[in-house]
């Protein structure tokens, strides 16, 4: 009887342990063996360059392109076990440049296991970028005396403070004031660029290459057509392309910050950096280089050709340009999307479509900022179609209406002609309440920051 009770007890204990919830236990191993993150790799990092911990701030001014997705195979996750998007964005761009110039074989196969089977990156693109990047870099290494790597990520690095607090702050107290992001590199770069502490560790020659690469191009204009000729005879002006070492330095920059550009999504591997995204990326830099043997105007020509041939578009006329444009706003690659933008944009009234074609014309020169973001944000919100050319067509007919009556009402005077639009915030709505666009209207602020007000005000 007392081996019963004491079998029902001990049959009741493992009973109650089994109710009891497992506690979750972080392995950190398994966590580096899937991130391709370690701990000790992002304290190194932060360490070597402590403007890194400018980036794990709220209050850092945060691209709202796509969703953001906290896990514990974030980097900012495993180093501070809180969410940073921008410091995770910064980290891929780190392990991007890490992995192109001296990553192995399973160190492609992260890098892209995550990307769409159909446009994957294939290895054999993957070593001829490597080769270029380490041709590139022992080049570098003879000119700055073996500081090509810290060179490299400290210029990654530094064309992302603009977004920080700290930096910002730093600037500020130096009298130093630029609010257009793209630019506040340069602007520190040209003022007082010790302020940012990793380049007072720099070799000298390597400090005279960073000062002389804040003055880079944006390739991600080019290959997103956020601007048009000028875009080319801003390059023929400056003397950039003089020096073919400093061109490929900042194109190598622009590669990294490419397939980084979604580690606030997935922070292990490159959603980005595809097959067709690095054909495109090839012809932005073949044409790049061709602008001092044919000029602008020729090398353009070229480059809208070749780019209009990888999408199946024509080059006659103003609305195939315009379908070209949007198209390469909407980080477009193949055929069946431009094909499937073009269809959504042709069921639109004529007045809308005659509005959209004044907006993103050759001819229409208002500058505008995260128009892309908008449009891709629209294209993966939550409530968007399961089918892809249904999304698009929702995008298309959603967001381009609203964009272009901003645009338009830039160009034709009633806000200043030299004013940039920002649509961030718009790019914010887009992919949490999209529906808004239609039912609001649009503002403009002085500084040119477009949001959203009800349409009875």
């Amino acid at each position: 009887m007392v081996k019963f009770v004491n079998l029902i007890l001990l049959c009741l204990s493992l009973f109650l342990m089994g109710l009891k919830p497992k506690v979750k236990i972080k392995n950190e191993n398994l966590i580096n063996v899937f991130s391709g993150y370690s701990k000790d790799w992002l304290k190194r990092k932060t360490q070597q360059y402590p403007e890194l911990l400018w980036l794990a701030d709220k209050d850092v001014y945060v691209t709202e392109e796509n969703v953001g997705i906290s896990s514990e195979y974030s980097p900012s996750c495993i180093l501070f076990d809180s969410y940073y998007p921008e410091f995770d964005r910064t980290a891929l761009t780190l392990k991007a440049f890490e992995t192109f110039y001296q990553g192995k074989y399973r160190d492609y196969l992260l890098f892209t296991s995550k990307q769409d089977p159909q446009f994957r990156l294939k290895y054999h693109t993957f070593l001829e970028i490597q080769k270029y990047f380490n041709q590139t870099l022992s080049t570098l290494e003879m000119n700055c005396k073996n500081s090509a790597t810290n060179l490299l990520e400290c210029l990654i690095i530094f064309s992302d403070l603009g977004k920080t607090r700290g930096a910002r702050k730093i600037a500020r107290d130096a009298g130093i004031h630029e609010r257009d992001l793209d630019l506040f590199f340069h602007r520190v770069a040209s003022k007082n660029p010790t302020l940012f502490p990793s380049y007072n560790y720099l070799h000298e020659d390597a400090k005279k290459v960073l000062l002389k690469l804040s003055t880079q191009a944006h390739f991600g204009h080019i290959a997103h057509f956020e601007g048009g000729l000028e875009l080319f005879e801003n390059l023929e002006e400056a003397n950039f392309l003089d020096n073919p070492l400093l061109f490929d330095i900042a194109f190598i920059a622009h590669i990294c910050d490419v397939a980084g550009a979604q580690g606030h999504v997935e922070p292990c591997s490159s959603l980005n950096y595809t097959e067709t995204t690095h054909q495109l990326l090839k012809d932005v830099h073949d044409a790049c280089w061709n602008i001092k043997s044919l000029g602008a105007k020729t090398a353009w020509d070229h480059f809208l050709e070749k780019r209009a041939k990888a999408l199946g578009l024509g080059t006659e006329g103003i609305l195939n340009h315009v379908i070209l444009r949007l198209s390469s706003m909407m980080r477009f690659t193949n055929s069946y999307e431009a094909a499937c933008l073009k269809l959504a944009l042709f069921e639109l009234p004529q007045e809308e479509i005659e509005l959209i074609r004044d907006a993103f014309s050759w001819n229409n020169k208002v500058t505008t900022k995260y128009v892309p973001a908008v449009m891709l944000n629209l294209v993966r919100h939550r409530d968007a179609p399961k089918l892809y050319s249904k999304r698009i067509k929702e995008a298309v007919q959603m967001g381009l209406p609203f964009l272009a009556a901003t645009i338009q009402s830039i160009a034709i005077g009633k806000n200043p002609p030299s004013l940039a639009l920002n649509f961030n915030p718009i790019a914010k709505i887009a992919k949490e309440n999209p529906q808004n666009l239609i039912a609001d209207k649009a503002k403009i602020d002085p500084r040119g920051v477009v949001y959203l007000v009800p349409n009875s005000v």
